[in-house]
């Protein structure tokens, strides 16, 4: 109960801290919660990744030391993901605060939707976020915990879009639902409708069985609030001036949340319609100067989805392309790509490397990228997250390739 750091086996640590959040819960053991809430802020501050995988290290799958979060050789098992999001919707649960379902919403687009192929039959154990282009998904494993990890938190994602207590509704996903409850003594059907994460437009139907006296909390992510994540280990390049825009019945609500929720208390009727509109535009994202890889890097984010470079769309390399502060980049959405995903193009530059690793030659280079998750479904090939700001910090990434053998 003193461990104020997570160290250890990534998987087991996160199964042991759900059981831990269930115990001080249900158990009357407040001091559980307090080891929690200590490990939570160790973990989410010092050793997450930008796509909310955990465990940097191989070795022992474990939790590396703080702020060591390799990009080649991260290890950011698929397990440790999925335990890590049940981690987060317990903590939510003993907390009621929407900061623990902004990292389970990361972990989900970014951290464990990528074990999984598009296809449904290969997986990723580990999801490293740059790869040399020999990394490819396999059908199985010997040591198969991936696959059905993945399965069974899928086949279970609906329970984390909603919660109850006492007489509120919490809305704490955006996914295209009909679900049921009881608010109030009385049954109320909930129905949403949003193409979120393509489109911040959220559209919730409120059917109470007879008009009722009840509560409703949204959940305001923490990107909209300029919070890649509630810490400082990232942090966006700009600053969003959009704002979210709530309506109820078609009448503007303001918008001022408490613990990452807007409250809506009021006697609802059957066919009310609130309606939360999410801003989405692109944002660069760095990491906090203590972490050794993100030196110089930027990487794109759009709602909750981060985004990463493939040499399929970049004229057959992703490790040599320069992203620079003040590159314009725009988003667009393609449906006959990769089952349809939004993309984020724009003007970078790209240089050639010699033998030893020096740049031989820059120029203009269009880019384009592509969902994380969605990666490899096209075959193995060069892939970035995170990509270098300037020429300086792509020379010495270069050089110090010539050095080592890049994993993957």
């Amino acid at each position: 109960l003193e461990q104020t750091e997570a160290v250890g086996h990534a998987v087991r640590a996160t199964y042991m801290y759900s059981g831990m959040a269930d115990v001080a819960a249900l158990g009357g053991f407040p001091e559980y919660g307090a080891a929690l809430d200590k490990l939570w802020a160790n973990v989410v501050g010092k050793k997450l990744y930008i796509t909310g995988g955990i465990g940097a290290t191989g070795e022992y799958e474990a939790f590396g030391a703080d702020y060591d979060l390799p990009n080649a050789r991260a290890y950011a098992e698929t397990c440790a993901a999925v335990g890590n999001a049940l981690w987060n919707q317990r903590m939510f649960e003993l907390r009621g605060e929407a900061k623990y379902v902004d990292v389970l919403e990361r972990i989900v687009f970014n951290g464990i939707l990528p074990g999984v192929s598009l296809s449904g039959d290969r997986f990723f154990y580990q999801n490293p976020l740059e790869s040399a282009g020999r990394y490819e998904r396999s059908s199985w494993f010997e040591v198969a915990c991936c696959p059905a990890n993945v399965a069974r938190f899928l086949s279970t994602i609906g329970g984390s879009v909603y919660a109850v207590q006492d007489d509120t509704l919490y809305v704490n996903l955006f996914v295209g639902s009909t679900a049921q409850f009881e608010l109030g003594g009385r049954p109320v059907e909930i129905i949403q409708e949003t193409r979120y994460p393509w489109d911040g437009a959220v559209k919730i139907m409120v059917n109470p069985s007879r008009p009722e006296k009840f509560g409703i909390r949204l959940r305001i992510p923490g990107w909209v609030l300029n919070q890649p994540v509630p810490s400082d280990l990232y942090r966006f390049l700009d600053k969003n001036e959009q704002p979210a825009r709530l309506m109820v019945n078609r009448k503007p609500v303001a918008i001022s949340p408490e613990n990452g929720y807007v409250e809506l208390r009021r006697k609802w009727r059957s066919g009310d319609l609130v309606e939360l509109r999410l801003p989405m535009p692109v944002r660069r994202v760095v990491a906090d100067e203590k972490v050794k890889e993100g030196a110089s890097k930027v990487a794109l984010q759009r709602g909750p989805i981060l985004f990463c470079v493939e040499a399929v769309d970049n004229g057959g390399k992703a490790l040599n392309i320069i992203l620079p502060d003040n590159a314009g980049v725009t988003n667009w959405f393609r449906p006959d790509l990769l089952a349809g995903v939004a993309i984020i193009t724009g003007k970078a530059r790209a240089v050639d490397f010699g033998r030893d690793g020096k740049i031989v030659a820059e120029r203009d280079h269009q880019l384009m990228t592509v969902p994380y998750f969605a990666w490899a479904n096209r075959g193995p090939n060069e892939m970035a997250v995170w990509l270098p700001r300037t020429e300086a910090a792509l020379k010495l990434i270069g050089e110090k390739n010539t050095q080592r053998s890049v994993l993957f």
